[in-house]
């Protein structure tokens, strides 16, 4: 009964920390992906960003 126990709970064990590893992955792609986007909308001008008319200030 305990080999069995053991077997499983190593199992289990190893999907979460499978599982855990993927969410940080897409954690970090999201926050790059995030960061970047905000780089190139302070660095563009006005009129380069779709939606912002020429003349008036984009909402922050």
């Amino acid at each position: 009964m305990y080999y069995h126990l053991a077997g499983r709970m190593a199992t289990a064990m190893e999907v979460l920390e499978a599982t855990t590893n993927a969410l940080v992955e897409i954690t970090e792609k999201l926050k790059l992906a995030q960061q970047t986007t905000e780089e190139m909308f302070i660095s563009a001008a006005d009129d380069e960003i779709p939606g912002s008319p020429d003349g008036e200030e984009v909402p922050k």
